[in-house]
């Protein structure tokens, strides 16, 4: 995401005439929406098609018009649409090509750390403690933390960028969990305004 896009997002995310309900991810979601299917959702969501409407006042209708659940709803679904059918080796393609991006050099080799060079250390139901190469991996939803100890992750850390070690975790954990942290990595890098919720990149070897 360049200089330019990033300030016209922060600019769509005003709303006209009003103080805005939504969030920036939501506003930034819409604004990569097609009018087509902002018009197909506004009747999915009960609001009756208005011919001739311009994209600037069915964005506002929309958003003044659906409560906060609805809205809730209408993120999900504009989430799903975009990442929903992506499996985790996508999701994780994703996620590393933009960490190539952030880090100006090649991303990690998922076939330099084996599957089965992994132990599984600890295992709960959002909380893994892995150890690869003799380094500790951690990835831990409840705390929005992802960490390990290897030299690369000192570096990567401070960019949030994953290591060969964590992107191997997320291959390693239930599917369903692995989805839900990449998806919301990409969606906050993509479309999240400064105060989305992030995660904690912590490297092992810094505490």
């Amino acid at each position: 995401m360049n200089a330019n896009s990033e300030h016209e997002r922060q600019v769509f995310t005003v709303v006209r005439g009003g103080r805005p309900k939504a969030s920036p991810v939501l506003m930034n979601l819409i604004r990569d929406t097609s009018t087509p299917v902002l018009i197909y959702m506004a009747e999915r969501y009960g609001l009756r098609r208005v011919p001739g409407i311009s994209r600037g006042d069915l964005v506002d209708r929309i958003l003044r018009s659906l409560p906060a659940e609805a809205l809730d709803e209408l993120l999900n679904d504009l989430i799903a649409a975009r990442y929903g059918s992506r499996s985790v080796e996508e999701l994780l393609g994703l996620v590393l090509l933009s960490d190539e991006q952030r880090l100006g050099r090649g991303k990690p080799r998922l076939d330099d750390m084996p599957a089965e060079d992994a132990t599984l250390i600890q295992g709960g139901e959002r909380r893994w403690l892995f150890t690869m190469h003799s380094h500790d991996v951690v990835i831990d939803m409840s705390q929005r933390r992802l960490a390990c100890g290897c030299p690369f992750f000192r570096f990567a850390s401070y960019r949030h960028a994953l290591c060969k070690h964590l992107a191997r975790a997320l291959t390693l954990i239930p599917e369903t969990y692995a989805r839900e942290i990449l998806i919301d990595l990409l969606v906050g890098r993509e479309y999240g305004g400064p105060d989305t919720p992030g995660w904690d990149f912590h490297s092992l070897r810094a505490a």
